[in-house]
């Protein structure tokens, strides 16, 4: 972010022609005077009633110069941004890996799947052959699930799934007996 444009106008100045131009001699002069008074503690200019409250908030500006300067400094002397490192743990500099347009159409084509495709080999997803496993409950009894059957018609589709259960045990003479049900449970 840059900074705002100042608004203070300097006093004078040293160089050029111009009416603002401060003479040599007016210089000498203003600088011998600064420095006398700063050998005295500015003791005339703070005893003074008007100028002492001016000279106070003078000293604080510069004192709060003084500290922006350390702090502009500290961050001017850095020889590097901090974090910019060599490993691929930090940030890098000038030589961060980026993708290839390729890459990213890739990447966009993936996205924008909406469905899954199937496949024609056992070892891809196939559609509507694949063999639900039989369901054990208890060690009586079975339940198996059939593969579903389609049935389009004008009135719509229709969806039939064959249930089987098989419940093995034994009669009250203690002969081995099965009992088997079957179901066809209708979806629309």
């Amino acid at each position: 972010m840059a900074l705002s444009s100042a608004e203070h106008e300097p006093f004078f100045v040293t160089t050029g022609t111009g009416k603002d131009k401060v003479s040599t001699e007016d210089l000498t002069t203003i600088t011998n005077a600064w420095a006398a008074e700063k050998a005295e503690g500015c003791t005339k200019y703070i005893a003074d009633p008007v100028l002492a409250p001016l000279i106070y908030q003078l000293q604080k500006m510069q004192d709060e110069i003084d500290y922006l300067r350390t702090e502009i400094s500290a961050n001017k002397d850095k020889a590097t941004f901090p974090g910019f490192g060599t490993s691929n743990s930090t940030a890098l500099v000038g030589d961060t890996t980026t993708i290839s347009g390729a890459q990213a159409s890739a990447i966009t084509a993936n996205t924008a799947k909406t469905s899954m495709t199937l496949g024609t080999s056992g070892s891809t997803a196939l559609a509507g052959n694949t063999k639900i496993p039989t369901y054990e409950t208890s060690s009586d009894t079975n339940i198996e699930i059939g593969n579903m059957d389609v049935t389009v018609t004008n009135k719509g589709t229709t969806y039939a799934l064959p249930i089987i259960v098989t419940q093995s045990g034994t009669d009250k003479l203690g002969n081995p007996t099965t009992l088997t049900k079957t179901a066809t449970l209708i979806l629309t």
